[in-house]
């Protein structure tokens, strides 16, 4: 009993840790995830001797080399997602290995630290939580209202990869309708008052396109009913927009038509930089701050912003050419066993893959909106896709994944 109850403190330890991106702090003197991860392979290790990932770090080596050593001599960023992603690729291989129950665990103390995330925000609406999160963090706390995290950029990270899962997994494992409705009236609450536009255009996408999968023609029917359910709703949403003290996602969009950046022209203006160095910014030595430093677009007074899409941000450096090969060789094994899930929705054994999948996809399509992605030693992005790749191997027995590993 006391050896299963270490292993799930360690294991919750690691999974905390790199979802909250807590790497070292004053508590931590060396990288966190390495501090649970380490006992975790030594007494808690499976039978498996062979590992699994060499290709996939191979090419995160590759891209973050490029990416963060030669493109911006960024030499911490570099080394610590090599540590996250092997640490995710040791713990994966050999601790959780072909157990079920173990990645069931993982899974649950996952999506669980992400839904406590979600509920202090709701907290530190009506309460002052900077201390609490900050505790949580281990960091300075710079925006409100979030959860489990320093800034509300960070919290609509999580709440990508959250929301999702939660409406695919209601419907998967047949709960109630009641549950399903709960769910997803909670995860429209952490959209709607984490103030998330970009999560709810991944939400949209991702839970639009589940809905298609699983339902087919019955589908139509489906947004018929939740079109009318917003339309129904519009009245009573109005009044939230109205008090400049209530902050939610309609008081966000207001103020950002008031003369914010708007992620569209943003975006533009990357690409036109792409279309000026067509071969990324590291072939003519130059940063970024190099080629934006008379750019009114990127210039909030002394500070210099970015375009927050992470993958214009990738080919910008890299050239389009030597950047999208990386992003294929990236996303290519995830990517089919995703393709999989959703050609067999239906399939009862495939449940857990598939609202894995949908939340990769969700978080991935964030990252259209944000910095943050996959290497970007993000702890809700490392999880996912090595889960996806690790069930994928523990469900073998179907001949239509064994192609993928």
């Amino acid at each position: 009993m006391t050896k299963k109850i270490m292993f799930l403190f360690l294991l919750f330890g690691y999974v905390y840790a790199t979802t909250f991106n807590i790497f070292m702090t004053g508590i931590f003197r060396i990288p966190a995830p390495v501090v649970f991860l380490a006992p975790l392979i030594y007494f808690y290790r499976t039978e498996i001797t062979r590992f699994s990932y060499g290709k996939e770090l191979l090419v995160f080596f590759i891209a973050a080399m490029f990416f963060y050593l030669i493109g911006q001599a960024d030499i911490t960023s570099f080394f610590a997602l090599l540590i996250v992603a092997g640490s995710f690729a040791l713990l994966f291989n050999y601790v959780i290995g072909t157990n079920i129950q173990r990645m069931n665990i993982a899974v649950g103390f996952f999506f669980g630290v992400l839904l406590l995330s979600g509920l202090i925000m709701f907290i530190d609406h009506e309460y002052n939580m900077a201390p609490i999160r900050s505790l949580l963090v281990q960091e300075d706390v710079l925006q409100a209202p979030a959860g489990i995290s320093t800034t509300i950029f960070t919290f609509g990270y999580q709440m990508a990869a959250l929301t999702p899962f939660m409406v695919v997994n209601a419907v998967l494992f047949k709960r109630s309708w009641l549950l399903n409705l709960l769910l997803f009236g909670l995860s429209m609450c952490l959209i709607f008052f984490g103030m998330q536009r970009s999560v709810m255009v991944a939400f949209a996408v991702v839970v639009g396109l589940f809905f298609l999968s699983y339902y087919k023609f019955k589908s139509v029917l489906l947004f018929g009913l939740l079109a009318g359910m917003f339309f129904i709703a519009q009245s009573s949403l109005e009044q939230f927009s109205g008090d400049k003290k209530q902050q939610n996602i309609l008081n966000k969009s207001a103020e950002n038509a008031r003369g914010k950046e708007e992620r569209g022209d943003l975006m533009g203006e990357n690409i036109q930089i792409i279309a000026d160095y067509p071969f990324g910014l590291l072939f003519y030595g130059k940063t970024w701050n190099d080629v934006v430093q008379h750019n009114f677009v990127y210039k909030k007074g002394p500070v210099v912003i970015t375009s927050h899409n992470a993958y214009l941000m990738f080919i910008t450096y890299l050239g389009p050419l030597l950047g999208f090969i990386l992003l294929i060789l990236l996303y290519h094994k995830v990517g089919k066993v995703i393709f999989y899930a959703f050609l067999h929705v239906k399939d009862k054994k495939n449940a857990l893959l598939v609202c894995l999948c949908c939340s990769f996809v969700a978080i991935s399509i964030n990252s259209f909106f944000h910095n943050e992605w996959l290497l970007a030693t993000s702890g809700p992005t490392l999880f996912l896709y090595f889960a996806i790749l690790q069930l994928s191997k523990i469900k073998m027995e179907d001949p239509i994944l064994v192609q993928y590993n």
